[in-house]
């Protein structure tokens, strides 16, 4: 029994050795990455990517090594060999564009980076600029567009009108109850948040609190209004914007004593670019709809 154990812990011995030089191999080669030091990065990856056939990693980084240093067919080997592991087509596409300029093919080096934004690129990949060849691309015209189009990829809902079609509402408000102008009037903030994705709204009057958050759903073509307030109330709406109105329908709870939740309308009209109507009924019981409210907006000065 002794000796079987003997032989079975002579046998791990290598495995463990092994194991640590691979370690040790990883952390040289992370080490180099970070630091810029493109010789040792070549050095270690080159010994990492031998016994590592499957993952991405050792051939990106490879590839960038091998730009920097103005190697060019050799990176174009390593990032052609990332993609065949599953690399990200945009990433691919944005070190071929580099491996292109760098070789003095700037038509070519376009066209990748036109299929990197095509593929969701939302930034410069790092190291990116720090790279010799994005001076040969930043020189040129067509380079303006590609910065567009990565921050149209990062910010969607900046370039898309879908997005603005409620930013008649935004703005700080008076709020009176319709035909009543004399009233002390209730205050409404509505911003633009999250990159202008979302209408986000704060409400704050004598006897209520609240806020909602806007926003248009490009995979249902609606938009969405969620409202949260200090009643412990939930409203929950969707709709769509035409004939100068947002149109929201959805459900709200009921008034006590009454309990569950009612089918109810909610409209915002864009009357005139300081004056906004919002307009709410909800479904009664005779299958007739009744006004909850009737609400005048006018910007504040």
């Amino acid at each position: 029994m002794k000796r079987k154990i003997v032989i079975v812990l002579l046998s791990l011995i290598p495995v463990g050795r092994v194991a640590g030089a691979q370690a040790d191999l990883q952390r040289t080669a992370g080490e180099a990455w970070n630091a810029r030091d493109w010789e040792r990065v070549v050095q270690a990856y080159s010994s990492i990517a031998k016994t590592d056939t499957t993952t991405v990693l050792p051939h990106m980084r490879l590839g960038v090594a091998f730009t920097a240093l103005g190697r060019y067919a050799e990176a174009r080997k390593e990032i052609e060999a990332a993609a065949r592991r599953g690399a990200a087509p945009s990433q691919v596409a944005f070190r071929l564009a580099l491996v292109e300029a760098g070789s003095g093919r700037i038509d070519s080096a376009f066209a990748h980076l036109e299929r990197a934004t095509d593929a969701g690129l939302p930034l410069v990949p790092v190291p990116g600029d720090s790279l010799p060849p994005m001076s040969k691309l930043k020189t040129d015209a067509r380079y303006a567009k590609f910065l567009t189009d990565i921050d149209r990829n990062a910010r969607p809902c900046m370039y898309d009108d879908k997005h603005k079609e409620f930013d008649f509402w935004v703005g700080s408000w008076d709020v009176r109850p319709r035909g009543q102008p004399n009233n002390p009037p209730a205050r409404n903030d509505v911003t633009k948040i999250d990159d202008g994705c979302v209408v986000h709204e704060s409400w704050k009057a004598p006897a209520s609190v609240g806020q909602s958050f806007n926003i248009y759903d490009r995979t249902r073509s609606k938009w969405f209004q969620i409202w949260v307030d200090n009643s412990g109330g939930l409203h929950e709406y969707s709709g769509s914007y035409g004939d100068n109105a947002m149109r929201y329908e959805g459900t709200t709870p009921a008034i006590p004593p009454a309990t569950g939740r009612v089918q109810t309308r909610l409209t915002f009209f864009r009357i005139a670019a300081d004056t906004v109507r919002q307009f709410s009924e909800s479904l009664r019981p005779d299958g007739t709809w009744g006004v909850n409210y009737d609400l005048m907006y006018t910007r504040r000065k």
